[in-house]
């Protein structure tokens, strides 16, 4: 993954990729495999030492028993005659490979043969035999002692020529010691080869993690342009997107923040500025205090700072989880109908007709009086902004079952205009806080209008609408349920 900048709202889709659960399985599984399989091998090989240690350890001991038998057999004459039985007896003992045939030999000094034995069956051909040791007599050497020892090599024959006939000491290789160095061996590459296998295993996990860590880091900085580019596993990739969809809404959410600190301070200097101006005005007596076109010019200016100010409250109180409602039932015909008498006049003043379409006989509705009348006066209050002189605003009521709530039935209430309607592109995000287009809000708008409009409704438990109308006019629909 790659952190890079981007002001574009336009998130890369996630890459298709092995599952991460799956992977690690895979990787988990290679790990436990060299593992067990380096152990394995280190210990073979240490098995086939230490076998073949004790094989030398017993023709070791076993031509140390065999010298001293033959030396005494021939020292009773001293003579040969007596050592053939003994070989016979010998043999039968002899270490060696399974399924092989052994075999003892004595020669004398000249290289005749004076005794032989074998345990090879009848009409095969005895083994080979090379020569082990000599066989001394009174520190004479009278002959030679051959055999079938394949485990011995020529320096350990060397060795044992060398030593006193009944030597004894140490075995030459300690097969425990040799069976101990090999398990640690092969512990010990084991354990390499599994960190190494989980390295390549992990390193995509966390190339992944490192990425996200650095755009986080880069995003608490204050670069809220900084985006995760989806790569790697599936599960990486979602998360990637969703965390450059949450940088993206930090990001819009800042600039709104921006551009509302702006409007707001715009906002509260227009009003302050015609209140400020026309009360300097009449106390200079510029303006006759008793002119009603300048009081109500007053009037109006120190409403809206009022409205303006409501609506932050609002808000406020609703982040804050501290928005109480008084609710009551009342008809759902006579919350139209008090709408309609509220901005009688003030449509009257825009030379706008406003107009009720009440079905008769509506259920009750539960609502806050003084809250809900925050949301139709919002509503029909943007209509009157858009809506031009001659032009009609519509307010209705009428039943209507709410396809996602399982069939519920409740009232709809709707504040429809004949303005221009709303672009297409500002209607996902016409309901969000801070959220202004010309087309539609009014210049110099706070934003916070039709937020407000959706966080009363839904808590009132319903749920609020637009219907797009380009060149025609907007429909805003409130739907709550019945009492």
């Amino acid at each position: 993954m790659e952190v890079t900048m981007s002001g574009s709202s336009r998130l890369e889709k996630p890459a298709r990729s092995l599952g991460f659960a799956l992977w690690l399985a895979i990787g988990f599984a290679a790990v436990t495999v060299v593992s067990i399989s380096s152990v394995g091998m280190l210990a073979s090989l240490g098995g086939r030492e230490t076998q073949l240690a004790l094989d030398e350890t017993r023709e070791v001991s076993y031509l140390r028993q065999v010298s001293a038998m033959v030396q005494m057999t021939y020292g009773i004459g001293p003579s040969w005659e007596r050592v053939e039985p003994v070989l016979v007896d010998l043999t039968s003992a002899m270490p060696g490979p399974m399924g092989r045939s052994r075999r003892l030999q004595v020669r004398d000094v000249s290289g005749r043969i004076v005794a032989d034995a074998t345990d090879a069956p009848p009409g095969r051909e005895p083994p080979p035999v090379r020569r082990l040791l000599s066989l001394r007599y009174q520190g004479e050497v009278v002959g030679s002692l051959f055999g079938t020892m394949p485990a011995l090599s020529p320096d350990q024959l060397i060795q044992l020529e060398s030593a006193p006939v009944a030597m004894t000491g140490p075995m030459p290789i300690d097969p425990q010691t040799n069976m101990n160095r090999a398990l640690l061996g092969g512990a010990g590459l084991g354990a390499f080869a599994a960190l190494l296998v989980g390295a390549i295993f992990m390193h995509p996990l966390t190339t992944g993690v490192s990425a996200l860590r650095a755009g986080a880091q880069r995003i608490a900085a204050g670069e809220l342009g900084a985006r995760v580019k989806p790569s790697g596993f599936a599960e990486l990739a979602e998360l990637a997107g969703s965390f450059n969809q949450l940088a993206e809404s930090l990001d819009r959410q800042e600039e709104a923040r921006r551009r509302l600190v702006a409007d707001i301070a715009h906002d509260l200097r227009t009003p302050l500025t015609v209140i400020s101006g026309t009360v300097e005005a009449m106390l200079d007596g510029i303006y006759d205090p008793n002119d009603h076109g300048h009081l109500r010019s007053v009037r109006d200016e120190a409403g809206r700072l009022a409205r303006m100010v409501n609506d932050l409250r609002a808000l406020s109180l609703a982040d804050a989880g501290q928005m109480r409602l008084d609710l009551v039932v009342v008809p759902a015909s006579s919350v139209i109908e008090d709408a309609c008498d509220r901005f009688a006049t003030r449509a009257a003043d825009c030379a706008v007709a406003l107009e009720p379409s009440i079905t008769p006989g509506l259920p009750n509705v539960r609502i806050d009086p003084v809250r809900f009348a925050q949301v139709l006066g919002n509503l029909i209050e943007n209509a009157l902004r858009f809506t031009p002189s001659g032009g009609t605003i519509m307010l209705g009521a009428h039943l209507m079952v709410r396809a996602d709530t399982q069939g519920a039935l409740g009232v709809a209430m709707s504040v429809s205009d004949t303005g221009p309607g709303i672009p297409s592109e500002a209607l996902l995000h016409i309901f969000d806080r801070f959220y202004r287009v010309d087309q539609a809000r009014s210049p110099g708008g706070s934003g916070l209008g039709l937020a407000i409009v959706r966080t009363l409704v839904e808590a009132h438990n319903g749920t609020v609408a637009v219907a797009n109308r380009p060149g025609s006019g907007a429909v805003f629909t409130v739907w709550l349920p019945i009492a």
